[in-house]
């Protein structure tokens, strides 16, 4: 009766074996796939990234980044006239 146990436990503790490999590989698999999907764009864009700045793709900085800059030095200056005003004109800290 007890080797009848041991080998109903080992048949159990080996199915359950079997399933955990099989859960871990199709998990792996999956990743995998995502991966193969994910590298074209990663491709793609390393190519862009290294090729903008170099003016490959007509201007070497981005016309969003020209935009900010603009917007930037506006705010620059406005802040530069309200320390003025706060500080009647004397040098700020």
């Amino acid at each position: 009766m007890k080797l009848l146990a041991i080998g109903i436990t080992l048949f159990v503790q080996a199915g359950a074996g079997l399933w955990y490999i099989a859960s871990v590989d199709s998990r792996v698999n999956h990743n995998n796939y995502q991966i193969k999907m994910l590298e074209k764009d990663v491709t793609h864009n390393s190519k862009f990234v290294l090729e903008w700045p170099a003016g490959r793709w007509l201007s070497g900085e981005l016309p969003s980044d020209t935009r900010q800059d603009l917007k930037i030095e506006a705010l620059e200056k406005h802040v530069d006239k309200i320390m003025l005003k706060l500080y009647n004109g004397r040098d700020h800290p």
